[in-house]
């Protein structure tokens, strides 16, 4: 009778399941976003890009993200667009004006590739935002700033206005918002396109239009 042994291998230590830990991310504060990623919120150390016109939340979200960043007492940037961020908007939402850097976006492409490698290289930022029509980066320039953001542990973040189907690898988090909903559009190790209810994303925002309201009409 032939016995069976184990390949050598056997002897090698296993982790148990209890002890894999998940890539590092920035929670994005909306739960059901959160609990679908595998980074429970947007990816650390990598590129992502949220896509919608202006009003469905997609510069909203950023901020919510940046609210946990500075609860932690580290830094944000944002490279301001079309879509601008007003201190008065930004105090509201509770966000330290003091640890957040805005700078005016750059006329040529060049010069905003530039400055995106000055800031991730840094290391003072946890979180990079830039708002842009369109992004109009090249592959190559992405892949160098995808290594940097992994080298530096920089999350950044492209807001774009001009929303596309076309799903680029490069991103490891792609969200497209509408009005009634949102769209996951790539999101590593998860089933995708994956929909979400507006209500449940522009839920966490509706008190503050409100509050917004009241102000212009008094």
């Amino acid at each position: 009778m032939s016995t069976l042994t184990l390949p050598e291998f056997a002897d090698i230590p296993f982790v148990s399941a209890e002890h894999l830990q998940p890539p590092a991310g920035l929670p994005t504060g909306i739960r059901v976003v959160d609990d679908f990623l595998l980074w429970k919120g947007i990816p650390q150390g990598d590129l992502s890009l949220f896509q919608g016109l202006p009003g469905t939340g997609a510069t909203s979200l950023w901020i919510k993200i940046i609210q946990n960043v500075h609860a932690q007492n580290k830094w944000a940037a944002w490279i301001n667009g079309d879509s601008q961020l007003f201190p008065a908007h930004l105090s509201s939402q509770k966000i330290n004006l003091k640890k957040l850097l805005v700078v005016k976006e750059p006329q040529e492409p060049e010069q905003l590739f530039w400055l995106l490698q000055e800031l991730i290289t840094s290391s003072l930022f946890e979180v990079i935002g830039c708002n842009l029509k369109e992004v109009f980066l090249k592959n190559h320039q992405l892949q160098k700033l995808k290594r940097l953001c992994r080298l530096h542990k920089v999350a950044l973040v492209f807001v774009n206005q001009k929303a596309t189907r076309f799903v680029n690898p490069l991103f490891s988090l792609m969200i497209h918002f509408q009005r009634d909903f949102i769209t996951i559009q790539r999101a590593l190790h998860r089933p995708t396109p994956f929909n979400i209810a507006g209500s449940m994303i522009h839920a966490n925002f509706m008190h503050q239009f409100k509050n917004t309201a009241r102000k212009l009409l008094s």
